[in-house]
């Protein structure tokens, strides 16, 4: 009788404590701000109303016969069968309320579907457990994660009251900026293991599989930021990859674009750090990208994820540790792909000389450069051009050296090609040109690039399906570059060149 006394005023403290919190409770679907969200919206109002409409009608006449009918005031059950009358205005009915319900209902789901007349496109992967988004008219990429007072605030014993941080677990670090009164499509796919994004003032959600892409679209017509977070169990971490889409007037956001593509453009910082800068540096990298699996100290969860206290890959060659960071294992993520070269030396440095370790070495930042695919050649020509400046022995010799390779040349527009294809077509076409079937074609071997050049830069030019027209967003040079980089590599060697005069002259 106690328990069930203490049970009883428990719940009811509760009910109280929570009252204000209930205020934002709703019992019907967000109507969001979207005209496709208000399209579901009057939709389910739709559906809900014929069922309230059919459940008041069935009911009402079952009630009625029940209690008008019944045994006291003498009447008696009607036996009958097989009446032909009722059996075709039983059916009849039903098919045209199932048919009113399913013309707007496709309607629906047929505007859900159109991707088509897109103004930009934004490619959209989940990794465990933060978002990556890029920008594919305008070659834009950027990782989003938690945000720090949120990350700390959630941790184990952190003494943070979570009432405290603003947004807590629905805010990020870097949010999806969009522009408004723009008809923009996502592309979702993931990079481990199912994700789902969902902002519910868009009024859809989308899986992203591993290996698949799926679509949607959407055009927010008033400022403002909108929250929402992954909605599939994707692992450990699930609660805690929020997604923050702000929405910008036109002018806004192109100054917004022009100061990312600064900041992204600025690349890492290759100058070599102190060890004790390294180390210091580290343990933020630390604790915003390894924490979460590993345990701020480093002792892991045995069974899942290793621990870093004494771990033989971390105590061992730093060389080896080096790859599997940056390439990643198993569940461990490459993040190579994640981080820059300098947050890569902090953070494979912190772990060895933190944690209980101290080895005692350290790696610089243009090593950690070197070791990366699009990092080598650059690190190489850093080299070079540091050793040129010092051994040169005259202006002629260093001019020779540095002479750029004539930009209208095949061999010029090709390695110009390759940083505009890595821009701009790599993440849907696949670096080596395999493309994501039947998606995404591939470019190895394709007819079109194989074919007549001019009815490849048509194509390009104006766009095709889920394929944005380039001619809107590259320049001449880039172009020409991309185009001649298409037909003389990725396994193709028709061997001939587009210029930048000669697509000019196309317009």
């Amino acid at each position: 009788m106690n328990k069930t006394k203490q049970l009883f005023a428990g719940t009811i403290l509760t009910a109280i404590g929570q009252e204000s919190a209930r205020a934002d409770y709703t019992l019907n679907l967000t109507e969001g701000v979207t005209k496709i969200s208000h399209d579901i919206h009057d939709l389910h109002m739709l559906i809900l109303w014929i069922c309230v409409a059919i459940g008041v009608g069935v009911f009402g006449t079952m009630f009625y016969s029940i209690f008008h009918h019944r045994k006291d005031k003498g009447y008696q059950a009607a036996q009958f069968h097989e009446n032909t009358t009722v059996e075709i205005i039983w059916t009849i009915i039903p098919t045209v309320i199932l048919i009113s319900m399913a013309i707007p209902a496709t309607k629906t789901m047929l505007e859900l579907d159109d991707v088509q007349d897109s103004d930009m496109s934004i490619k959209v992967t989940g990794w465990q457990w933060k978002w990556e988004y890029e920008y594919l008219d305008s070659g834009l990429k950027f990782f989003s994660n938690l945000d720090e007072e949120s990350n700390k605030a959630r941790q184990l014993g952190s003494g943070i009251d979570p009432r405290t941080v603003p947004n807590y677990l629905l805010n990020v670090d870097k949010p999806l900026v969009i522009p408004t009164k723009k008809k923009i499509r996502f592309l979702f796919t993931a990079a481990d293991v199912i994700h789902s994004w969902w902002v519910p003032d868009l009024g859809w959600k989308k899986d992203a599989n591993p290996g698949f892409i799926n679509e949607a679209w959407t055009q927010v017509d008033q400022a403002g930021t909108y929250r929402g977070q992954c909605t599939e169990l994707c692992g450990k971490d699930h609660g805690f990859m929020p997604i923050v889409v702000i929405a910008m007037d036109q002018p806004d956001y192109d100054a917004w674009l022009k100061k990312a593509k600064a900041e992204a453009a600025k690349g890492p910082d290759l100058s070599d750090l102190s060890h004790e800068q390294l180390v210091s540096k580290g343990a933020t990298v630390y604790e915003k990208n390894c924490s979460t699996c590993h345990l701020p100290n480093g002792e892991g969860v045995p069974g899942a994820f290793p621990a870093l206290k004494g771990s033989a890959v971390v105590t061992g060659d730093i060389n080896k540790q080096s790859d599997l960071v940056l390439n990643g294992k198993g569940a461990m993520p490459a993040f190579g792909k994640m981080l820059k070269a300098d947050e890569l030396a902090e953070v494979i440095t912190y772990t060895r000389n933190a944690l209980g370790n101290a080895v005692g070495d350290e790696i610089q930042p243009k090593a950690v450069q070197a070791l990366l695919p699009e990092g080598a050649a650059a690190a190489s020509d850093a080299d070079e051009e540091e050793d040129n400046e010092e051994e040169a022995s005259s202006a002629k010799t260093e001019e020779a050296k540095a002479a750029p390779a004539d930009p209208t040349s095949k061999e010029g527009l090709i390695a110009k090609g390759k940083t505009v294809y890595e821009s701009h077509c790599a993440s849907c076409h696949q670096a080596n040109g395999q493309g994501l079937p039947p998606t995404f074609p591939a470019l190895s071997g394709s007819d079109v690039v194989t074919g007549d050049i001019k009815e490849q830069v048509n194509l390009m030019k104006a766009g095709k399906g889920m394929m944005p027209a380039f001619g809107e967003t590259l320049s001449a040079e880039e172009f020409a570059a991309v185009v001649t980089y298409t037909r003389n590599a990725l396994g193709n060697s028709v061997n001939d060149k587009i210029t930048p005069s000669e697509i000019e002259a196309l317009h």
